[in-house]
């Protein structure tokens, strides 16, 4: 199991180095759940964080539907998030509560043709059936979702998240993520999942003392 955090300044990504966590999701405007992050935070993450680097690819916070400006848009984003060194790109395309094949098509085309990996974010828990939503992204190519479980957070979506895991025939891991904190923590382990996700720098202040708690707590 990873351990994926939520980076939006350098300082966080100096934190996720220090403690040698697996992987980072680098953004920008995290009291905004996270949007595209500027190039110039992206290229310094190359040169500072050796573990794997994943980019945000959301260019507004107004929903998770797109229009086709946006999502081309979204798909130059990928293209510099490839040549800024990432290992993969988070994104996620609803229409009407329910998963966007074509242009989640579009972009994981793009993405896969870079050989980056391809996160689907929490969007997903907006979707009406979050079971059949799992399989249809497996089928699209997605490598992971990051969800709560469909729930305001992942401690409250615990028992769909076991749901989730036990879903046979899946390609796809899953990220838990939402309030994981070092009070919660352990209740993720031995559930099948692919990983946990916190934020480290939400208040572009570093919480120390909660990363080491985390990996303390899981043994990791």
């Amino acid at each position: 199991m990873i351990l994926e955090a939520c980076i939006s300044t350098i300082d966080g990504l100096k934190a996720a180095q220090k403690f040698s966590l697996d992987r980072v999701e680098i953004c920008k405007d995290l009291h905004l759940e996270g949007l595209t992050p500027s190039q110039e935070l992206q290229s310094i993450a190359h040169g500072l964080y050796n573990g794997l680097r994943y980019v945000m690819i959301r260019p507004h916070n107004n929903g998770f539907q797109y229009n086709q400006i946006e999502i081309k848009k979204m798909k130059k984003s990928i293209e510099i998030a490839n040549k800024n060194g990432a290992h993969g790109v988070v994104f996620g395309v609803l229409n009407e509560h329910k998963i966007d094949f074509k242009k989640n098509e579009e972009l994981i085309n793009i993405a896969k043709d870079l050989n980056l990996k391809c996160t689907f974010h929490k969007a997903f828990d907006q979707c009406q059936n979050i079971e059949k939503s799992l399989i249809e992204l497996s089928e699209i190519g997605f490598d992971w979702v990051l969800t709560s479980g469909g729930e305001k957070n992942a401690e409250l979506g615990l028992s769909n998240l076991r749901r989730l895991t036990s879903i046979k025939n899946k390609k796809i891991k899953i990220l838990a993520g939402g309030g994981i904190s070092e009070k919660n923590c352990t209740k993720f382990l031995d559930i099948g999942l692919g990983g946990i996700h916190f934020s480290i720098d939400k208040n572009k202040k570093i919480d120390k003392n909660k990363i080491s708690s985390i990996l303390e707590k899981l043994a990791l």
